[in-house]
């Protein structure tokens, strides 16, 4: 017997597009097309790898990046499960026009024992919302519930990937470490700063996190310039996290 079981749920109406989607441009959809393949190949042979996806400050772009590459990986007919894990400031749910309750958050506190994943209108990928704001996420994540849900997960879909919040800023996303299958650092062009991305990696591998890679997002959302594996030069620049009562979901 499954320690869970699955209930999909169809989205109520089309929420807002994804960067990366059917009618994106061309130099958009290789962008993500070359991250893929990349990931792909860090993969280690596993049968469902999982990468966790963070950045070091808030407003880096992470959680959109999060999405197109869930959307990549299910154009390529893989079956994906996206979860969202920040559940300080969940926001996947909003690309998808989603209810954010009865989710991630639900489940790791053992208020339900039912998977309830949501159906998007992307072919082959499938949405775990963060649920309502609980008062203890990082203890939370880093629980044996959560090592048995990805355990549960792995054996219906391909790729799994989970947004998670900074890492400078909270350390949920560092308890993922032993957990995932790799990390996929976010940075914004023209607004981290050096030591921000270096803080970012020692933090990751100080608890033996794998960092598979980095994609430079940019501001200006230029066609030829949505990721690179380069340092480029960064710029301090001033950032808020918010947080959300517990119990109630931040809009």
């Amino acid at each position: 017997m499954s320690l869970f079981s699955f209930k999909k749920n169809h989205p109520q109406s089309r929420g807002p597009k994804p960067r990366l989607n059917s009618n994106s441009p061309f130099s958009i959809k290789e962008a993500y097309n070359s991250i893929r393949t990349k990931l792909i190949f860090t993969g280690r042979g596993e049968k469902c790898p999982v990468f966790a996806v963070t950045s070091s400050l808030s407003s880096d772009g992470k959680s959109t990046n999060a999405v197109s590459l869930a959307v990549s990986f299910a154009m390529a007919q893989q079956r994906v499960l996206l979860i969202d894990a920040d559940m300080r400031k969940p926001s996947i749910h909003r690309y998808f026009n989603l209810e954010c309750r009865n989710g991630l958050s639900e489940i790791l506190a053992g208020l339900t024992t039912e998977i309830k994943l949501r159906e998007t209108t992307v072919p082959n990928l499938s949405v775990l919302t963060a649920g309502q704001i609980p008062p203890n996420p990082a203890e939370l994540l880093g629980s044996k519930q959560m090592d048995a849900l990805l355990t549960h997960v792995r054996q219906y879909f391909d790729y799994v990937i989970i947004d998670t919040p900074p890492v400078n800023i909270v350390t949920d996303a560092t308890v993922f470490a032993e957990k995932v299958t790799g990390y996929v650092l976010i940075t914004q062009s023209g607004k981290n700063h050096i030591r921000d991305i270096a803080d970012a990696i020692h933090r990751l591998r100080e608890m033996n996190g794998n960092i598979v890679g980095m994609i430079l997002n940019d501001p200006e959302n230029k066609a030829d310039a949505h990721y690179s594996y380069h340092y480029n030069k960064y710029y301090r620049s001033e950032y808020k996290y918010y947080y959300s009562e517990p119990g109630s979901e931040n809009k």
